[in-house]
C-alpha cells in the first residue's frame, strides 16, 4: 500500500515538470539583440557625415563646362559617388548631395597644402 501512495504521488506531480523546466534559462543561448544589425549599420552610416567636396579646377565653355572635384572631371548632369553635378559657372559648381545643394566654390591657391607653424 505504501508503494502505491508513492507512486500516486509522483504520478501527480508529474503534469508540474514541464512548467518548472519553462522558466529555467539556457546559459548557452545567445541573447537576442536589441536593435538588428541592419538597422545598426543603416544608423551608423547615417551618423557619419559625408566628406567635404572641394573644387579644384574649372573649365568654362558655355554648356560644355567641366569641372574638377576631388579629382573627377565632372560635366553638368554627371552623377559621381556622393552628388549630382547641377550647373557649372563662375561663381563655382553647384551640387546636390544628401537632399541638398551645395555651392563648391574655388579656394585660395595653396588650400590643401598643410602651413608650416613656424613661418606664420
Amino acid at each position: 500500500m505504501k508503494s502505491v501512495s508513492t507512486l500516486l504521488l509522483l504520478l501527480a506531480g508529474l503534469p508540474a515538470l514541464p512548467a518548472l523546466g519553462a522558466d529555467l534559462r539556457d546559459p548557452f543561448a545567445r541573447p537576442a539583440p536589441a536593435v538588428p544589425a541592419a538597422a545598426l549599420a543603416a544608423q551608423a552610416a547615417a551618423a557619419v557625415p559625408p566628406p567635404p567636396l572641394r573644387l579644384r579646377a574649372l573649365i568654362l565653355n558655355g554648356a560644355r563646362s567641366l569641372a574638377n572635384i576631388d579629382g573627377d572631371v565632372v560635366a553638368v548632369g554627371d552623377e559621381a559617388p556622393g552628388y549630382t553635378v547641377l550647373r557649372i559657372d563662375a561663381r563655382g559648381v553647384l551640387v546636390a548631395r544628401g537632399g541638398r545643394r551645395e555651392l563648391l566654390v574655388m579656394g585660395e591657391p595653396g588650400q590643401d597644402r598643410p602651413r608650416d607653424k613656424e613661418t606664420e
